[in-house]
């Protein structure tokens, strides 16, 4: 079960990092308040330090009380039950954020066309 708690952590850091990283690099996704700046160092950063600390902190104790080989077979098709719906919810989520488009009216900024 703790080993559960390790892996859902870390693929949480790595899932919002790549989801993170994918829509600031899509330019129409400049409008959505996730991308901003504010909402970057204020909600996203405390949320990921705090899975990755728990992560490696829980990930350190395994590897200190047993090792790896202490973790039962459960224990082991929880974790790769967990890192398969993550990987689901990267094919779900990804393609949204990279079709993602503005609303049809809106004019993208610092562009000179005018609204029709």
């Amino acid at each position: 079960m703790f080993i559960m708690l390790t892996v859902a952590s870390l693929c949480g850091v790595v899932l919002i990092a790549n989801l993170l990283r994918l829509a600031c690099r899509n330019p129409e996704t400049e409008s959505l308040w996730i991308v901003s700046d504010d909402a970057i160092l204020c909600f996203i950063s405390p949320v990921v330090i705090a899975l990755a600390t728990f992560g490696f902190i829980s990930l350190g104790w395994r590897l200190t009380h047993g090792g790896f080989s202490a973790v039962s077979i459960e224990g082991w098709g929880g974790s790769a039950l967990i890192i398969a719906i993550f990987v689901g919810l990267w094919f779900l989520l990804a393609p949204r954020i990279r079709g993602y488009r503005r609303k049809s009216g809106s004019v993208p900024s610092g562009s000179t066309q005018a609204k029709t």
